[in-house]
């Protein structure tokens, strides 16, 4: 006696299964628009609720996303960079499997505002070391980022082609000083024009603004940094364990 296996998997998953796999196996490819909802529902012989549904949660894990009136589309893949210790953005991107760029927008040494002169506990109107950066991913611009440096402790910084070496390679090998520890906090905000236009991006847009202050090994504060991140692009992850 034989009897058939029945696939008791809710339909919305059934699809939802077969466009994650056309996705993972490159047949939809990022950018790639799918099938519309009346497609779908002939393909698959379900109602429109049912592909909504499974279209719901393809949109909730982020791999694809709805633009009103143009269709359903495959998403780009986020940087994630799980935050766990001590970092730099080159070497996160690296570990994609990304060629990391900078373009420096700005290099100079100008008087520290209140907040930055806080920052680094230097009194407002000391002379800082000012680098403004903007960050790739291959040819993609991710993030547009200001450092802010004690000028007195680094003589000549503002000297350096920073397109061509890093900032933390810089302060250890040419410096001695080796940030050892940082402080970071996000705020999410909108894009600014001038953000925007470095970033590619439409101004009022969503992005994450991260400052981090960096301590070397005697725990005196080196660098204060302005970022925005874009949100559609680079995301942050925390992983919490239980003491």
């Amino acid at each position: 006696m034989s009897s058939t296996a029945v696939d008791r998997t809710p339909l919305y998953r059934q699809i939802g299964t077969d466009l994650r796999a056309r996705i993972g196996s490159g047949d939809l490819v990022p950018g790639a628009r799918i099938e519309t909802e009346l497609e779908l529902m002939e393909r698959h012989g379900v109602s429109r609720a049912t592909v909504r549904q499974a279209l719901g949660e393809l949109v909730a894990d982020g791999l694809v996303e709805i633009r009103r009136g143009l269709g359903t589309f495959v998403t780009t893949p986020r940087f994630q960079h799980t935050i766990g210790g001590f970092y730099s953005f080159s070497r996160e991107i690296e570990r994609h499997g990304v060629r990391p760029g900078t373009t420096v927008l700005g290099l100079g040494v100008e008087p520290a505002d209140e907040l930055v002169a806080g920052a680094l506990g230097l009194r407002p109107d000391t002379r800082v070391v000012a680098l403004r950066r903007l960050r790739l991913a291959g040819e993609e611009p991710l993030v547009v980022e200001t450092s802010y440096l004690p000028a007195a402790r680094f003589p000549g910084l503002e000297r350096v082609d920073f397109s061509a070496v890093r900032l933390y390679d810089t302060l250890t090998r040419e410096y001695g000083c080796r940030p050892v520890r940082a402080r970071e906090t996000f705020e999410p905000i909108l894009l600014t024009d001038d953000e925007a236009g470095f970033l590619g991006q439409a101004a009022g847009g969503p992005a994450l603004r991260v400052e981090r202050i960096a301590y070397d090994q005697d725990d005196q504060p080196i660098e204060f940094c302005r970022s925005t991140v874009r949100g559609d692009r680079y995301q942050y992850a925390v992983e919490l364990r239980d003491r």
